[in-house]
């Protein structure tokens, strides 16, 4: 997996390509059932308790009192709860690349039960390659109509499984993220490929490698859609008891906030739908709700798909949140199907 070099001219070049910002808000559509795209997004810790695993790896994926194959029936439960979303994206769900005997878990935990009246869902995923330790990181992507995917890739620059990007046949990419959680302990590549740095160098290096990646997607005329755990909260208002301003974390934040999110033109849905509502998506083990928690997963969506956007909620409930720390959340999109045919790329990952 070959890691592309930061260019020192990237700001320059980046702020050069950026869209131009608007004050626009979203607008309040009326559309029919069928014309709605909804994308349900979950942290969920860890997937065990809904992967029914051959007994070995059961045992061994046991962990932290949360047993494998506990719930098999808990991910359906809650897809069929919300009216079976367009598209799931799962965060965190700590397998390997190599973990065939996972996949198959992971297929089957969305589709468990499925002799009901619902849908089946294919799995698209971006794992962790690395071959021996603990599994972590990891995302994968449910489809409720894979027809309208017309590619499905990893990026060569992250080997942790972190990023899973989805392109539409309709002109617009679904961009599922599990950025890290910035520290000073030491981030290694998996690969060991790249010089070993501290988590927060690696958060703010991933974060510019992502801004470069969709500024890419942007370029080929693909609107973005970007969902998951960004692991930074954006304002004072998403935290509880406080906003983490100390270094290193003000200092990603910063970044995030005057370079990403400008650079790319997309806006944090909930924040321009919902300016005063407090609403949190992960929450401190241990402790009451509503004690020690913070808003860090959320959907950025493209200023020219913001009167798209009908809605977004935080599913707090704690039987929605089940054995994770995290909340999913709802996006609720109109017409995207309208937007138009983009330029797709040829790669693919196995579904």
């Amino acid at each position: 997996m070959t890691k592309r070099p930061l260019s020192e001219d990237l700001d320059r070049q980046i702020q050069a390509d950026a869209p131009p910002q608007t004050k626009q808000r979203v607008a309040d559509v009326s559309v029919a059932p069928a014309d709605l795209t909804r994308i349900l997004s979950w942290n969920v810790e860890t997937p065990v308790p809904f992967l029914q695993l051959p007994a070995t790896q059961a045992r061994s994926a046991t962990t932290g009192g949360v047993t494998a194959g506990s719930s098999p029936g808990l991910l359906r439960d809650l897809l069929r709860r919300h009216d079976y979303p367009d598209f799931v994206c799962l965060q965190e769900v700590r397998a390997r690349h190599s973990d065939k005997q996972w996949l198959a878990a992971l297929r089957m935990a969305a589709n468990h039960g499925a002799h009901d009246s619902g849908p089946k869902y294919t799995l698209y995923h971006s794992l962790n390659r690395a071959t021996r330790g603990q599994r972590h990181f990891g995302v994968v992507t449910y489809a409720k109509e894979p027809h309208t995917v017309v590619s499905a890739r990893e990026v060569d620059w992250d080997a942790e499984g972190r990023v899973l990007i989805l392109e539409m046949e309709s002109g617009w990419a679904l961009v599922n993220v599990y950025a890290l959680n910035g520290s000073e302990y030491m981030w290694r590549d998996p690969l060991g490929q790249a010089t070993p740095k501290t988590r927060n160098e690696r958060k703010r290096e991933f974060n510019r490698l992502l801004m470069e990646e969709c500024r890419a997607m942007q370029r080929r005329g693909l609107h973005l859609v970007l969902i998951g755990d960004f692991n930074i909260s954006l304002i004072k208002q998403d935290c509880h008891p406080r906003l983490r301003t100390e270094y290193p974390h003000g200092l990603a934040r910063k970044e995030f906030k005057e370079l990403f999110i400008p650079t790319l033109g997309v806006v944090d849905v909930f924040r321009e739908l919902h300016p005063e509502t407090k609403a949190y998506s992960w929450f401190a083990k241990g402790k009451l709700q509503g004690k020690d928690c913070a808003r860090v997963d959320y959907a950025l969506v493209e200023s020219g798909l913001r009167d798209k956007v009908m809605d977004i909620v935080y599913l707090e409930d704690p039987r929605e949140r089940g054995h994770s720390d995290h909340a999913p959340l709802l996006l609720t999109l109109s017409n995207m199907s309208a937007l138009g045919q983009a330029v797709a790329s040829t790669t693919t990952n196995d579904k």
